[in-house]
C-alpha cells in the first residue's frame, strides 16, 4: 500500500531536513543533503522505512532529475570566466570522473537487480 505523494515527499524532505540537522550539529564535513541521503539508504536496508512508502515520489523526482541539472549548467557555460578554469586536464578529469559514475552505477544496478530477483525466487 503505498501513501499518499504529499506523504511521501515530507518522508523525504523529513530525511534531508533530518541530515542537514545532524551535519550542523555533528559539524559533519559533509552537505546535510549526503548525511540525509544515507539516513534514508540505513533506514531503507533496515527495513525502518518500507520502499513502497517513497517509490511513487522517489521515482518521480529520478525520472526528472535531469531536467534539476540544466539551469545550473546552462549557468556554468554562460559565465565569462569558464575558459579560465577549464584546461586540459579538467577536462580529462571530468571524463575519467564521468566514466567511473557510469560504470559505478551500472555495477550497482545490476548488482541491485540481481540482488532483487534472487529475493523473490
Amino acid at each position: 500500500m503505498g501513501l499518499s505523494w504529499i506523504l511521501q515527499v515530507l518522508i523525504i524532505l523529513g530525511f534531508l531536513l533530518l541530515g542537514y540537522g545532524i551535519a550542523d550539529v555533528l559539524h559533519i564535513p559533509l552537505p546535510g543533503s549526503i548525511v540525509g541521503m544515507i539516513l534514508l539508504f540505513i533506514s531503507l536496508v533496515t527495513g525502518i522505512l518500507k520502499l513502497s512508502w517513497i517509490e511513487r515520489v522517489a521515482s518521480f523526482q529520478l525520472k526528472h532529475l535531469t531536467l534539476l541539472f540544466i539551469p545550473p549548467i546552462v549557468s556554468l557555460f554562460l559565465t565569462s570566466g569558464l575558459s579560465d578554469i577549464f584546461d586540459w586536464y579538467v577536462l580529462i578529469i571530468l571524463i575519467v570522473s564521468s566514466i567511473f559514475s557510469m560504470l559505478g552505477t551500472a555495477f550497482f544496478a545490476e548488482w541491485y537487480e540481481k540482488l532483487k530477483r534472487r529475493d523473490h525466487k
